[in-house]
């Protein structure tokens, strides 16, 4: 009988514990004007940007769900963009869902969000039922789930509102040096996340990801120790020395070294002999927004390099990219399918006068430790 109390103790510990303010987030934009009830069994938070083109369908996916199912069931439309880039954006894309943004990504960190559009469903115990692309979520799953999840609990009780100083870019918001490093508290697992302001570039996650861009290549060609991995925001001042040397200027301010050499593996050469690239007028997400869109067989870029194309691609594709041609590196606009290999040849050659052949090819690896050690 004591081991029994102490087991339902311990129950009702964590499960409090892991319950209250299992999403945080540091405004509402818009409460729900469909959910009819404070209390629900189901809470289904769907991961989206205003740069992203199929989060704008999926979420009148979501809000004819939120429609259909209004009681039992809250829908809460989650961005970690600035408060002022989702209102802008709502007052021309209206719906009926709960807007809200994440409390510094703690809730995109947390579940390594990394593609968009996303979501998770929760119960009333903040437990994960289901997860994934938010058009793979059918009526008969959130019905079985309802049927499954007797047990209700209060919005405000999963869904913490945290108030804290906003750190949305100002006009007078001027960088005091060319670059700024800040390491965060806790480590970042979702994917590299890119911001253009006015006058500097914003970088938050991990130092491999970090260099990868940097270096424009795959993250694999970094060798970089776990306990050299830490994660930072780094602010570079646009067209500056540190703007155009990016992995030189961190190493430096991280009291670090690179150390270059070249091996033979499989990898993608791009030539380019007559570039038909496109300018930069063809998509236009404004500005303090992130500058690619990843979806899972398309990357959209707004006003980015091919060297930054390159790093995307390299990544998603999960193999080294190669430039043989020396073509300058201008901002384009850019729409690339990378699912299926000989479709993404295609549209490359077609579109941008890119041919694309695997080959094995010698390609440079990057390692990099500490000053002072081998």
């Amino acid at each position: 009988m004591k081991f029994k109390k102490i087991s339902f103790y311990l129950v009702c510990f964590f499960s409090s514990t892991f319950i209250f303010g299992q999403i945080k987030v540091s405004e509402y934009i818009q409460q729900s004007t469909i959910a009819t009830q404070t209390d629900n069994k189901l809470y289904f938070v769907d991961f989206w940007a205003t740069w992203c083109g199929p989060c704008v369908h999926a979420s009148k996916y979501i809000e004819s769900l939120q429609k259909q199912y209004a009681d039992d069931f809250y829908v809460l439309s989650l961005s970690q963009e600035s408060p002022e880039v989702v209102k802008r954006f709502m007052l021309k894309h209206q719906n009926g869902l709960a807007t809200a943004i994440d409390y510094e990504g703690q809730t995109f960190s947390k579940n390594k969000v990394q593609s968009l559009p996303y979501s998770i469903l929760y119960n009333a115990h903040g437990m994960k039922l289901w997860e994934g692309h938010p058009a793979d979520f059918k009526p008969n799953h959130l019905e079985q789930f309802l049927r499954d999840n007797p047990n209700k609990i209060e919005v405000d009780k999963i869904i913490l509102t945290q108030a804290y100083q906003k750190t949305v870019v100002k006009k007078e918001d001027v960088l005091k040096k060319d670059i700024e490093i800040t390491p965060l508290n806790e480590t970042w697992d979702a994917a590299l996340q890119i911001v253009k302001h006015d006058s500097f570039i914003e970088l938050t996650g991990n130092l491999k990801d970090i260099l990868a861009y940097a270096l424009d290549c795959y993250k694999s060609q970094i060798k970089l120790t776990n306990a050299n991995n830490d994660s930072y925001r780094v602010k570079l001042r646009i067209d500056s020395d540190a703007f155009n040397n990016k992995s030189k200027y961190v190493l430096k301010a991280l009291k670090m070294k690179e150390s270059r050499k070249y091996t033979e593996g499989e990898a993608l050469v791009f030539e380019i002999k007559n570039p038909t690239f496109w300018d930069t007028n063809q998509i236009d997400w404004g500005k303090d927004t992130q500058q690619f869109l990843i979806g899972d067989s398309e990357i959209k870029a707004d006003n980015v390099t091919l060297n930054q194309v390159k790093f995307q691609l390299s990544n998603v594709l999960e193999t080294p990219i190669i430039v043989t041609s020396n073509v300058e590196n201008q901002k384009h606009d850019w729409d690339i399918h990378y699912k299926y290999f000989d479709l993404m040849v295609s549209i490359m050659k077609d579109n941008y006068g890119i041919d694309i052949e695997k080959k094995v090819i010698e390609y440079p690896e990057y390692t990099i430790t500490r000053k002072g050690r081998n």
